[in-house]
């Protein structure tokens, strides 16, 4: 009896999960407030000891068109894919719509739980990059997107 109820209980969860789904949040209306983070080395004379890290700062309005999940429980992730120049790290604070955090290349993390409320979530982050200098011999384009999981 105790293993058709744990069986019974893996198959609830299982189910619980199936029903979340991850879509990508349009985020067409967002704006940068700078055509581009001007990224400065850290040091002044890179080298070994010194490090070779590149620092760069953008703010962004950032809008979300999430009225396709309105009136639902969802969570909202920032992410970065993986970058060809090698791992870049992303820090921002915002002013409260969204959480505040920190992301490395390859990963996302979250910046909104609870019921949307209204059909755009909008916020201004306050950005700011690191990035390896030895890998950058040309500007970067990077592709940040948010994705929402929804129950």
């Amino acid at each position: 009896m105790k293993a058709l109820r744990a069986l019974a209980a893996m198959a609830a969860m299982h189910a619980g999960i199936a029903a979340a789904a991850t879509y990508q949040v349009d985020d067409s209306l967002s704006l940068p407030n700078e055509s581009s983070a001007n990224m400065k080395w850290r040091s002044l004379a890179p080298s070994r000891q010194a490090g070779n890290a590149l620092d760069g700062s953008s703010i962004v309005t950032v809008r979300l068109k999430v009225a396709p999940w309105t009136n639902r429980n969802a969570k909202i992730y920032l992410a970065l894919p993986e970058q060809p120049i090698g791992t870049v790290t992303a820090a921002w604070s915002t002013q409260g719509k969204l959480l505040p955090g920190e992301l490395v290349s390859g990963n996302r993390t979250l910046v909104y739980a609870g019921v949307i409320r209204a059909p755009m979530i909008e916020d201004t982050i306050v950005l700011k990059l690191t990035a390896d200098g030895r890998r950058m011999t040309a500007d970067q384009r990077l592709q940040f997107h948010f994705e929402i999981d929804v129950d």
